[in-house]
């Protein structure tokens, strides 16, 4: 038992080992080295020339150019081998699937979509996933779906959006990929994207999504906040307005945050619209839709300086389709905000995101790379 004790110890710190040389590389966008890489770990050349020697035998790492020479002997740099391995990112929306194949670096290789014919269809997030497969050669390392709804583990425990309650999409795409599938929610999946490419808001910052729903993600000291049941950020059905008149949420409660600043509600259109097919800005700038964008930057302004003040976290990026409502929405959430900040509680600052909208793909993936290599695309 002490030797099976002692093998499995030294199995696990291999693992680790071998998960910090793989990020170095990662991190290292082609300039890390041997003997870099061993002054950062601290381990034996032996030991990291062993590390990298099985990673280039998996096919996740190659050699490249030799380094510029310091003095002596030029060593040989080392990067990602994007071609060998890939990565397979759906979103999934009421109104559209979306898949995209990515190499080991985040650059997209192949993109595919399809519009259901029913929200929450399983049968189109295969017939992605299928056309994915076929799109690329490589080995697919693993799978990630981001939806809107509750994720925790191979489950989503709820989607108001879709009608899912309990559904296991691991298993409904077996057979169909070889590979680990790693489900994320949406708002979590945009925060882990943004936050691995920009450095502006540092490591405390509330990413709010609000697209055809609302939800929200906490990164606290760099770190994703899951909460107890994989719950943390739902905010989007929370009552923020009350009485017989307030709107009706499709979850079946009235007043919703989601009712009042998701962007098909502020822009007045039905559940479930496809905004990737809508001029949101044109739409946006219309008389009707700029009374109801300031009205729920209100609301939305005065629910975040309240998660704000509880979480001690000030930075708010606006992800989703939010960026496409441009100045006059953040402005407004801006003037609200500081004429209410909390006393004791830090004012909160507003962005906009970028990623979503340039790399929407990015976050899944990023999501599977993390949970099956424990490792980062970095700023």
């Amino acid at each position: 038992m002490a030797d099976d004790h002692s093998k499995a110890t030294q199995a696990a710190v291999r693992e680790r080992n071998l998960t910090s040389a793989l990020q170095l590389v990662l991190s290292g966008n082609g300039a890390a080295t041997r003997a870099s890489i061993a002054r950062r770990t601290g381990l034996t050349s032996a030991t990291v020339s062993s590390l990298l020697g099985g990673l280039i035998a998996e096919g996740l790492v190659i050699e490249g150019q030799r380094a510029e020479s310091t003095g002596g002997k030029r060593a040989t740099t080392l990067q990602i081998d994007p071609s060998r391995h890939v990565l397979l990112s759906v979103i999934v929306q009421p109104g559209l699937v979306r898949g995209a194949v990515l190499d080991l670096l985040g650059g997209e290789v192949a993109t595919v979509s399809q519009r259901p014919a029913t929200p929450g269809s399983i049968d189109d997030i295969q017939a992605v996933m299928r056309r994915l497969v076929a799109a690329t050669g490589a080995r697919i390392l693993a799978v990630g779906i981001q939806v809107p709804g509750i994720a925790d583990g191979p489950l989503i425990r709820e989607s108001v959006q879709l009608g899912w309650s309990d559904v296991d999409l691991s298993d409904a795409l077996r057979g169909i990929v070889d590979a680990p599938v790693h489900l994320v929610n949406d708002a979590d999946a945009e925060a882990l994207a943004d936050y691995s490419t920009s450095d502006q808001f540092g490591a405390n910052q509330m990413y709010v999504s609000l697209s055809t729903g609302v939800g929200a993600a906490f990164i606290v000291d760099g770190s994703l906040l899951a909460g107890a049941a994989h719950r943390a950020g739902e905010i989007g059905h929370v009552p923020v307005l009350f009485g017989p008149d307030a709107p009706l949420c499709a979850c079946g409660n009235r007043g919703c945050l989601e009712e009042v600043v998701s962007v098909t509600s502020l822009l007045g259109l039905p559940h479930g619209t496809d905004l990737e097919a809508v001029d949101v800005a044109a739409l946006a700038a219309t008389g009707e839709s700029r009374e109801r964008i300031a009205f729920g930057a209100r609301v939305l302004a005065r629910a975040l300086l309240l998660v704000g003040a509880a979480l001690d976290v000030p930075n708010v990026v606006l992800g989703g389709t939010a960026p496409k409502l441009g100045a006059e929405f953040i402005g407004h959430l801006r003037a609200e905000a500081a004429r209410h900040t909390v006393r004791a509680a830090m004012p909160l600052s507003f962005r906009y995101a970028k990623i979503a909208l340039e790399q929407p793909f990015r976050g899944a993936a990023q999501h599977a790379l993390q949970s099956t290599l424990g490792v980062s695309w970095a700023i």
